[in-house]
């Protein structure tokens, strides 16, 4: 065999071992230290498409330093690395394929500190081909009183997660569907094109979608049904119109249904997703056409609110 030849099968194999899934782990948890523990079962990214496919994977952030404390894992994890996008700075994952995934999340950090950390959107992105079976338990101890929430039978199809700008992944998949909390279903979709789409969420009050129940207000008491219509104008650029149905507690008051328009930037919501979530329903409640004394009070709220959040 020529040497170039064999210097070239020596160099392959000397690069295919280095990512090879127990160098990979060794090497990952050495650098790590204590700070997270990761493991797979996985022969590593496979050359030269950058193919990964891994079974029963566990990633564990224990907060050694008072940090945010994760643990996650799941079954099987199937995705390859977009080699082109890596010479323009950018990390994309294509056809990652998920099944029973589990993750218990406990936020101690306040969200306002990660800003700064985010990639900037577009950065890293996460083209999900399917995710199924999967769930999340999110804990917010940065919340008096402490903040719970349950995200379960988690359903996407062809959706795109980009870490810069996770709430877009609600108007960015062809279908997804999760249950929330207590009673909440959120179901969502685009059409064919991709430009449009729809989202309905129903089941759930305010307050416990939005982390919101620590504020005293009836408002954040009563369970909301949203339906509503998006239009993606361009890549940065998404306009929204549909209704807002608030249902109160008991069966003697009368539900209100208001109808809302509004459009947003996407490059405003580089934000962890719970600050963008807040920051979107604060924007829904700013543009509904409401009338009298609910609109004063509604409004005054989201304002006062906005400010809490720390948009100004």
């Amino acid at each position: 065999m020529p040497f170039p030849i064999l210097l070239l099968l020596f160099g392959y194999l000397g690069l295919q071992f280095i990512l090879s899934g127990p160098f990979i782990q060794l090497l990952v948890n050495i650098i790590s230290f204590r700070l997270f523990k990761f493991r797979w079962l996985t022969p590593g990214v496979l050359l030269p498409g950058l193919w990964v496919w891994a079974r029963h994977f566990t990633i564990f952030f224990p907060g050694e330093l008072g940090t945010d404390i994760v643990h996650a894992k799941g079954s099987f994890v199937h995705f390859r690395i977009s080699f082109s996008n890596l010479f323009k700075g950018k990390l994309i994952f294509r056809g990652v394929n998920v099944r029973s995934f589990h993750m218990d999340y406990t936020n101690r950090v306040e969200s306002r500190k990660k800003i700064e950390y985010l990639p900037k959107r577009g950065r890293i992105q996460f083209k999900l081909e399917k995710v199924s079976h999967s769930s999340i338990d999110i804990e917010d101890k940065t919340l008096t009183p402490v903040f719970n929430i349950q995200i379960r039978d988690i359903k996407i199809e062809n959706g795109v997660l980009d870490a810069g700008s996770p709430l877009e992944i609600l108007f960015r998949s062809r279908m997804g569907s999760c249950r929330l909390g207590r009673e909440g279903l959120l179901r969502t979709g685009t059409l064919k094109g991709g430009d449009r789409g729809y989202l309905t969420l129903s089941g759930i009050t305010w307050g416990e979608l939005a982390g919101l129940e620590i504020i005293p207000l009836p408002l954040f008491k009563k369970q909301v049904h949203l339906t509503l219509e998006f239009r993606h104008i361009d890549e940065h650029h998404t306009d929204f119109e549909g209704t807002l149905l608030h249902t109160g507690i008991g069966e003697e008051e009368e539900s209100e249904s208001y109808p809302f328009r509004f459009g947003v930037d996407w490059n405003d919501f580089n934000l962890p997703f719970d600050l963008a979530l807040r920051k979107l329903i604060m924007e829904l409640f700013l543009q509904t056409k409401l009338e009298g004394l609910m609109a004063r009070t509604l409004q005054t709220i989201a304002k006062g609110i906005r400010l809490f959040l720390g948009k100004d």
